[in-house]
């Protein structure tokens, strides 16, 4: 009996699954907004490295997002002087959270990446307090739109859980 209730909480605990790999093996296009790691790393506190696909610039991440995918409210296409760049809107926590990175990460580098690919990113030059991210993406103008459209549908289906 022992062995068959072993086997029960063995199988139950390795079908549970962890949410982020569920949600990225579902085919949605997952936002996240990385912070680079600048200085010494400390063994647990460095992230991987992510090359943007156009330019190949290699920045080394954090591990933990700066900004997560349940924070990310919206995601837009809009049109600025220097061409087409994404506007990512989050929620109240995600404004507080990319407040304090923006300001304690001065000089440095934000990430946007879609399933943990870096597409974009953008120097960290002026606290941004208002929840509202603008960043260029190394993507063509083709593609970009659908990008959108496929996060926009990953945001609504994230909001429902």
């Amino acid at each position: 009996m022992k062995k068959y209730c072993l086997l029960l909480f063995l199988s139950v605990f390795a079908l549970s699954g962890c949410k982020k790999d569920k949600l990225e093996g579902d085919g949605l296009k997952v936002p996240r907004l990385m912070i680079e790691t600048r200085g010494i790393e400390y063994g647990a506190l460095g992230g991987n490295v992510v090359e943007l696909p156009l330019s190949g610039t290699r920045i080394a991440l954090q591990k933990e997002p700066l900004v997560n995918e349940f924070d990310i409210m919206n995601v837009e296409l809009v049109k600025v002087e220097l061409g087409l760049a994404l506007l990512i809107q989050t929620n109240e926590r995600g404004a507080r959270a990319l407040y304090r990175g923006t300001v304690t990460n001065m000089g440095g580098r934000i990430v946007l990446t879609v399933n943990g690919n870096a597409i974009g990113a953008r120097h960290v030059t002026e606290a941004m307090q208002d929840g509202n991210f603008y960043t260029f993406v190394e993507i063509s103008d083709e593609e970009i739109g659908q990008l959108v459209i496929d996060m926009k549908a990953t945001i609504l289906e994230l909001q429902k859980k």
